[in-house]
């Protein structure tokens, strides 16, 4: 999950790096339907067809394959499968999330969709939790898929509230707020203040207590994922978590690439995935090719992810690893941008990778679903 700037980048999920407040709150209110929406029923989604095969295979051309259900009750527990075996091409469980959608000709709820063991999307909560509320950050959603937190606009506070709006708690931030929220764990927020290469890093409880400042004069805002709070620069890693553990990274990159992003870090901190990218005069990343690594976190070393499509090999700006899973057994499940910065909103797939880097399966998101996130 991201700590980044409130303005739109070439990452929905990750919202890279630092940005100021001024006119975004208008672009926010629009972005929601351009963040992360989709149209979809309250029914369990089609499953998507599915492949599984040691080589690069096509992101495109997936027909959806037959079966509904009905949505899972909000108590119901997660019935997560057996861990699965190295290189399997099985699934672990899980868990997507899509926010409210505006400007359709329905308004559409923000939704926790979890994917069950037979590869079909089931919707399993459904709310409106900033209740239409002007808003100046994107959503960030709780690991759990129970909670929202967000920054209200004009009022110098963030909002944390159960997924459905309800049980809402106001902290005031009492400062200029320059980093969107992220979750820590299910039950922490971080959040930043201040200006660029002065910025405030804090977390705090979900009900408000525990107030923690973390860091101070940080130049950049951050990336959160497991736990860990992540900051880059064109050529090095430094991640931190609460308890004070940091670790500098210097990834064995090419020469020529620079790091775009931290999609995804485990729970021990070990390992990363991380995109890196060519350069382009201007900056403009529609000539970027991407290239994505698993990285170790002790040694530096990294092992490239290999492209889904073979067409990404080419810097046509897409392919980009924007969030992810490290699991038990080395391997990693990522969500890899299947769209161009030329197209309108974005697309994704979500590819499980051996720990050597090679594909062993790839399946779509939630149908219907251009925009989203992988909670876990």
């Amino acid at each position: 999950m991201n700590l980044g700037p409130f303005t739109h980048t070439t990452r929905p999920a990750s919202i890279r790096r630092s940005g100021a407040l001024a006119g975004t709150a208008a672009l926010l209110l629009l972005s929601f339907g351009a963040a992360a929406c989709g149209t979809a029923d309250l029914k369990a989604a089609p499953a998507p067809a599915e492949t599984a095969t040691a080589t690069a295979i096509p992101a495109t051309g997936d027909t959806p394959a037959a079966g509904t259900g009905g949505s899972v009750p909000d108590a119901a527990p997660a019935v997560a499968p057996a861990r699965p075996a190295v290189d399997s091409t099985q699934w672990p469980q899980l868990t997507w999330y899509t926010a409210e959608e505006h400007g359709q000709k329905q308004n559409e709820p923000a939704r926790i969709w979890r994917r069950t063991p037979d590869g079909k999307w089931q919707v399993v909560r459904s709310g409106r939790p900033y209740n239409g509320k002007a808003i100046i950050s994107p959503l960030a959603i709780s690991p759990d898929g129970r909670r929202a937190a967000w920054l209200e606009e004009s009022a110098d506070r963030l909002v944390i509230s159960g997924f459905d709006g309800t049980k809402r708690q106001v902290i005031a931030t009492q400062g200029q707020q320059s980093c969107a929220p992220s979750w820590l764990d299910s039950g922490r927020v971080l959040y930043g203040l201040g200006r660029e290469k002065e910025i405030t890093l804090i977390a705090v409880n979900a009900d408000g207590t525990g107030r923690n400042v973390l860091a101070t004069h940080q130049a950049k805002c951050p990336t959160v994922s497991g736990g860990w709070i992540a900051q880059i620069t064109d050529r090095t890693v430094r991640i931190r978590n609460e308890r004070g553990n940091t670790r500098s990274i210097s990834p064995r990159i090419p020469a020529g690439l620079v790091i775009g992003g931290v999609a995804a870090i485990s729970a021990n901190g070990g390992t990363l995935v991380i995109s890196a990218h060519t350069t382009s005069p201007g900056g403009c990343g529609c000539g970027w090719r991407f290239r994505n690594y698993r990285l170790d976190a002790v040694s530096g070393a990294v092992t490239e992810l290999a492209p889904l499509d073979p067409a990404w090999k080419k810097p046509t700006g897409h392919g980009e690893a924007i969030d992810g899973v490290v699991l038990a057994d080395g391997g990693l499940v990522v969500q890899v941008k299947t769209a161009t910065p030329a197209d309108e909103g974005s697309a994704s797939r979500l590819v499980r990778y051996a720990a050597s880097g090679r594909v062993l399966a790839s399946t779509s998101v939630p149908a219907g679903q251009r925009w989203g996130t992988l909670l876990g």
